[in-house]
């Protein structure tokens, strides 16, 4: 969840969630079932990338091909989306195997790249992360969020400015965003105390407490969209890891 809330500053979705959850139009204006196994959007006008380029249907059908690829890590929620089409420049449509009842979910977990920019730098697939590459777009980026990549420095910093040709309505006055990662509990939860840091994500509940009666901090909760379960391996006859026979 914190690596997408940082790429969704750079990065958009065709759908988006509002703050009670509901999937509203964000990429895509509007969209249609038009049969069982069928979906055809619209796309928003006058949206550009970071480096000026205009969005359109093609980065639209190249970004969910590219999530399809075996290297992927999202290409379940890609390949449910079935095989993309463009009808003309802001026009996609979506021919699918089996019906898909979470459809406009999944067109919330599909960044959206410019194709132009990833055929320059050779980033028309993801990387393979468990065979230990790093791409150019590991390191570089080029959305339509409302924020633009500065400098990358994994483990170390990460900056960001905002992006003036944002199609968006900016709700604060935020122009630059630095992320520094610190793994030492203590230590993080010492910066912000400190004012060294100006907001801390899911910090140590033990130290919850006493933020709380910190002066000059606030303490946000509440519940998430998540869900955890877990599978029973009924597959086998016979139980992997167990004496049972």
């Amino acid at each position: 969840s914190l690596t997408n809330s940082l790429n969704g500053q750079v990065y958009e979705f065709l759908t988006g969630l509002d703050k009670q959850l509901n999937i509203v139009p964000l990429l895509a204006t509007e969209w249609q079932q038009t049969g069982p196994l069928q979906w055809r959007m619209k796309l928003r006008p006058n949206v550009k990338f970071h480096d000026g380029s205009p969005f359109t249907a093609d980065d639209v059908v190249f970004s969910i091909k590219r999530a399809q690829e075996e290297s992927s890590d999202i290409k379940v929620y890609a390949n449910a989306m079935g095989e993309p089409r463009k009808i003309d420049d802001l026009t996609v449509e979506f021919n699918q195997k089996s019906v898909d009842p979470i459809f406009l979910q999944h067109a919330n977990a599909i960044f959206i790249m410019s194709k132009a920019w990833c055929e320059k730098n050779n980033v028309t697939k993801p990387q393979d992360f468990n065979a230990g590459e790093q791409s150019y777009a590991a390191l570089n980026a080029n959305g339509t969020g409302p924020y633009m990549l500065v400098s990358r420095q994994p483990d170390v910093k990460t900056v960001y400015k905002r992006n003036p040709n944002w199609w968006g309505k900016f709700e604060g006055n935020v122009q630059d965003v630095i992320y520094t990662p610190i793994k030492s509990n203590s230590t993080r939860v010492a910066a912000l105390i400190s004012g060294e840091l100006d907001f801390v994500l899911d910090p140590p509940p033990t130290d919850t407490p006493r933020l709380r009666n910190t002066p000059g901090v606030k303490v946000i909760d509440g519940p998430e969209n998540r869900v955890i379960f877990i599978g029973m391996d009924q597959g086998r006859d016979e139980l992997l890891y167990s004496s049972v026979k």
